[in-house]
């Protein structure tokens, strides 16, 4: 008996083939990655070496959009015509907010993240089809943040800005936590 396989669950299955190529073969640990992987299914290494926002980082993202989307690998996105590479830029940044904010939910800071229910080739798939739209809400920070006293007294528009600033000191701190962790 043969089994009914949907047009979409193959187009994911492929793109997620294609876009995480270049990981599996750099990061040769990494669990198998698919078209149902989540950001927080990946390691803590790979989500502090994404966050930073380094060439190698950003190179990463960039592969894994070129190649879900069909597009060659992430060497060729900067010299995309502009009319590619403006939407692809849109969908860089919900991607770089998705592991930005796995970030601050492994530290505790947050408890919940937009969209992050969604896998990571969905959520690409998704903008693609202009389903998605960059996000502009974040979560809420938990009493654990060191901020959160300043938080609470915030209006929406200010917390969105105050979670979005306090990006950098996270990846500093996950870093840190990272690093103490392998010392013990």
């Amino acid at each position: 008996m043969s089994k009914i396989i949907s047009l979409e669950s193959l187009k994911n299955h492929k793109a997620a083939k294609r876009g995480f190529r270049e990981w599996q073969r750099r990061f040769k640990a990494l669990p198998i990655l698919d078209e149902h992987s989540l950001w927080s299914d990946l390691p803590d290494e790979l989500i502090l070496f994404l966050a930073e926002d380094d060439e190698g980082g950003r190179e990463m993202i960039h592969d894994l959009l070129m190649g879900s989307l069909g597009l060659g690998n992430g060497y060729e996105f900067e010299s995309l015509p502009s009319e590619k590479l403006i939407p692809l830029l849109d969908a860089y940044f919900i991607l770089i907010d998705q592991v930005r904010f796995e970030c601050l939910r492994r530290l505790g800071w947050i408890t919940k993240i937009p969209l992050a229910d969604k896998s990571i080739i969905e959520l690409i798939r998704e903008y693609q089809k202009g389903v998605l739209t960059p996000l502009t809400e974040t979560s809420e920070l938990t009493p654990n943040h060191p901020g959160y006293p300043e938080y609470v007294l915030l209006n929406e528009i200010e917390k969105r800005t105050f979670i979005r600033r306090t990006i950098p000191e996270a990846v500093r701190q996950f870093s840190a936590k990272l690093k103490s962790d392998k010392d013990h």
